[in-house]
């Protein structure tokens, strides 16, 4: 019988291994590396899907891999919002006595009760502004190595993802030196890390400076993107088992139109299902009419704020608008063009790169294939759209 439920997920995280697309393959090849005993550095764009691949990563760890890759236990530390040693202290906290494994909690307090008895107070008191009075940076540091020292008996088989590790350039009292000395140190060789980041230059760069604590120490891979196949019969399925059928066109035209960008598919597609009524049919009409719709909502999001403050910004911040113009017109091969830089207001077509570079920090684009994008399909569509140049030709004489 049909489902009634809307089988797409977009606003949160995936956890259901029914609905986690084309991951399975490349789960396997990071579990082996992990168990291996060797870290792993995961980039991937905000919206790409990377906490869905850590709940896809953690069923594939809590397999066997053989006499030497038994299975491992998995504990997520969120960093998003971490900007002091005592922020890091707090996500560690919640990681531990929020673990979904009933077993690992339980270990998890018992660790906490014994840590908060060994340095005599309790460690929600530095968790976020709530600081002791007496508390000082020191003091905080040290109390992040004892916590990361327990985490580290929670399992014989451990892998601590660090999600947004990134977060942490901004962190001042030397996180990483804690880190190090805590996980990746003698009495840790059960251990693997997981640094996960959506801003591509900053997790390298704190992997590859040599006066870095962790330099050297993470295999560097990126989130690949779902084949489009895969995508196509995930969907095509969806849409079936809860009794709306898709024609083929319009599935093609779903693809098409988010590039199989993971959120915004999965929002497309969602879209296009509560349009449809129960034993109705997904067409290609229905397909336009949601993503245009969904296309004019971004008018109110938070990439329009975003643009709005840059709009008000200095010069810098104006090419960065430009340059976001750029992409959306003309796509990401000729950055470098004089002409097109012109066209789009910048007063040298060397000011483009660096305009580019500052939107990569704010995770707004990428580059793949040497070719620059604006990371949300969407975002990029409701650019295009509104573009006043987007029809204008360049004259080939004056190109690069």
């Amino acid at each position: 019988m049909p489902s009634a439920l809307n089988p797409f997920v977009w606003d949160r995280p995936v956890d259901d291994p029914s609905k986690i697309v084309g991951m399975d393959g490349f789960a396997n090849q990071v579990a082996l590396i992990l168990t291996g005993q060797t870290n792993v550095a995961l980039f991937g764009p905000r919206d790409t899907g990377k906490t869905t691949f850590i709940n896809q990563l953690a069923l594939e760890l809590a397999k066997s891999h053989g006499d030497d890759a038994p299975p491992f236990d998995v504990l997520r530390v969120n960093l998003q919002r971490v900007v002091s040693i005592p922020g890091f202290i707090g996500c560690v906290h919640d990681a531990m006595v929020g673990h979904p494994e009933k077993r690992l909690r339980r270990a998890a307090q018992r660790q906490i009760g014994a840590l908060e008895k060994e340095i005599g107070f309790d460690i929600k008191v530095i968790k976020g502004s709530m600081r002791s009075p007496a508390s000082v940076p020191a003091q905080d540091a040290e109390t992040l190595h004892a916590q990361l020292l327990a985490l580290r008996s929670l399992s014989e088989h451990l892998v601590v993802v660090f999600d947004e590790f990134q977060r942490l350039r901004h962190c001042p009292g030397d996180p990483l030196a804690i880190i190090r000395s805590a996980l990746m140190s003698s009495g840790a060789n059960h251990v693997s890390l997981l640094f996960t980041g959506s801003i591509r230059n900053a997790l390298q760069m704190m992997l590859e400076r040599s006066d870095e604590p962790i330099f050297g120490e993470a295999a560097q891979l990126q989130l690949p993107e779902i084949n489009r196949v895969d995508f196509l019969e995930y969907l095509d399925f969806q849409f079936e088992a809860s009794g709306k059928r898709a024609d083929e066109d319009a599935l093609e035209y779903l693809l098409n139109a988010t590039g199989g960008h993971p959120r915004s598919t999965q929002q497309l597609a969602w879209e296009c299902w509560l349009a449809v009524p129960a034993g109705g049919r997904v067409t290609l009409e229905t397909v336009i009419r949601a993503h245009n719709g969904l296309v004019q909502t971004i008018e109110r999001s938070e990439f329009a704020a975003v643009l709005s403050v840059l709009m008000g910004g200095d010069e810098g911040e104006i090419n960065e608008v430009r340059a976001l113009q750029l992409v959306a017109d003309r796509g990401g091969d000729t950055v470098t063009s004089r002409a097109i830089a012109l066209l789009d207001g910048f007063s040298s077509h060397s000011r483009v790169p660096a305009a580019l570079d500052r939107l990569q920090r704010r995770g707004l684009v990428d580059r793949r294939d040497r070719s620059w994008y604006i990371v949300d399909p969407l975002f990029a569509e409701w650019l295009r759209r509104a573009s006043p140049l987007i029809d204008r030709p360049i004259p080939a004489e004056e190109d690069d």
